[in-house]
């Protein structure tokens, strides 16, 4: 599973150049391809051109794996992303299908996502709901196929003229304004010596502004329905079975079953359920805006993997976040960087967890770069603030977790609500025995 391909794959597509899925030559039925999986549905995603990112996916839903099927969902009553979407009522979906058909081993992705009372724009673009159908099926013979749809009910555009059906890949313009893709979908297959790789990306309405507008740059896109899917290429696994994730920052904010502000995992990473044999993963963004609340500098997170065939295995996962300022400056660091790593061998296991600090401030109190594991402060007019937060797990695999700071609001912040939690610097691997 290569994520940096896949991302290369992503930035193809997007550039407009023409990807055509070219069929694999058939293997035979005694060699048959099996395919690791990652996909994400989610109802909002905004991100400028030069790579910062303003706001990820909202009520994401999402699976990654490679033997077993999984499946995600999440709800929410509304998603407020400021100055340019408002929406009701959401749901997202997504599944992975592991089966066998006809006695060979086949893999589909099935993404759905469903947004009601839909107003972008300061109301410019509206809709009672868009709904959005996404799969994408990897074949024992190494070549795939995809479908994908979008219903866009009463969906306007202001002084647009738009079909009573929308056809795929639908675009139109609001003069001065926004360009405007309906109905997207990209796919393509891509070919590489570890593995082939089968992409599918939509989304329901795709918005990118022409001009400033509600405080954003000219240039910032705006994803609803937006759908990722991958297939890549493995062997047969066996072993150990991985798990793991990185990544710079979260935000989530509850007002009853309302999400007023989200900040989904930014730059994250995900370790192969399969490793990566011994290559290192990585994600990485120039910075991070969520307007009033959070900015940083750049954000890398990685991820290291290797197993053999005899249940011994060991992944390394990291992220450094640099210059971060939060909530006005309540929050400000240099950069923090996270490490959590984990090794199986021969039955016994070992982790560690480390934390490393460049002049973290917080409300004006200096954090020493040795601050203790599970360091907790109760800051007046802030909330409870947890430092190198550790946390171990041994339930149905080794695990650990390692969180550089961790707020929970007790006071309202920048439009955050109290109880509101915010993540800086997270970093977590799992390593789980094969079966006896």
């Amino acid at each position: 599973m290569n994520v940096r391909k896949f991302a290369s794959f992503v930035a193809f597509a997007l550039a407009g150049a023409g990807l055509v899925a070219v069929p694999a030559p058939a293997a035979h039925a005694a060699d048959p391809v099996y395919w690791s999986y990652a996909a994400s549905t989610g109802a909002t995603y905004v991100k400028v051109l030069d790579g910062v990112v303003q706001s990820d996916l909202t009520a994401q839903s999402g699976v990654t794996g490679g033997a077993k099927s999984s499946s995600s969902k999440n709800s929410t009553a509304a998603v407020n992303v400021l100055n340019l979407a408002q929406l009701g009522a959401v749901e997202t979906k997504t599944d992975a299908v592991v089966s066998q058909v006809l006695g060979q081993p086949q893999t589909t992705l099935k993404s759905w996502a469903r947004v009601a009372n839909v107003s972008l724009l300061g109301g410019l673009i509206t809709a009672d709901a868009l709904e959005t159908d996404v799969t994408t099926t990897g074949r024992a013979d190494g070549n795939g196929s995809y479908t994908a749809n979008s219903k866009l009910a009463n969906i306007k555009i202001a002084g647009v003229k738009l079909p009573l059906n929308i056809p795929k890949n639908y675009a139109v313009t609001i003069p001065g304004v926004a360009s405007v893709t309906l109905n997207y979908t990209l796919h393509g297959k891509y070919d590489q010596d570890e593995g082939d790789l089968i992409g599918t990306m939509g989304w329901a309405v795709g918005v990118t502004l022409l001009q400033p507008l509600g405080g954003y740059s000219a240039g910032v896109t705006l994803l609803v329905n937006p759908v990722n899917q991958y297939l890549s290429e493995v062997s047969p696994s066996s072993g150990a079975s991985f798990g793991g994730t990185a990544y710079g920052s979260r935000i989530q904010a509850h007002v009853g079953d309302d999400i007023t502000v989200v900040s989904d995992p930014t730059a994250r990473v995900g370790t192969p359920v399969g490793g990566s044999n011994g290559r290192t993963l990585t994600n990485s963004t120039l910075s991070v805006k969520v307007p009033g609340i959070l900015t940083t500098g750049a954000i890398t997170s990685t991820t290291t993997s290797k197993k053999d065939a005899f249940g011994n295995g060991e992944i390394t996962n990291t992220n450094r976040t640099a210059g971060i300022n939060l909530l006005g400056g309540l929050v400000k660091a240099t950069a923090v960087k996270v490490t959590a790593s984990g090794k199986l061998q021969d039955g016994a296991y070992t982790g560690s967890m480390k934390m490393e600090l460049v002049n973290l401030v917080i409300a004006g109190q200096t954090i020493p770069i040795d601050v203790s594991p599970n360091t907790i402060l109760n800051i007046a007019g802030l909330g409870q603030v947890a430092l190198n937060l550790q946390q171990t797990s041994t339930a149905g695999a080794f695990q650990n977790a390692i969180t550089a700071v961790r707020i929970t609001l007790d006071t309202a912040q920048a439009g955050l609500p109290v109880g509101a939690v915010i993540e800086l610097g997270v970093a977590y691997t799992a390593i789980a025995p094969p079966a006896a």
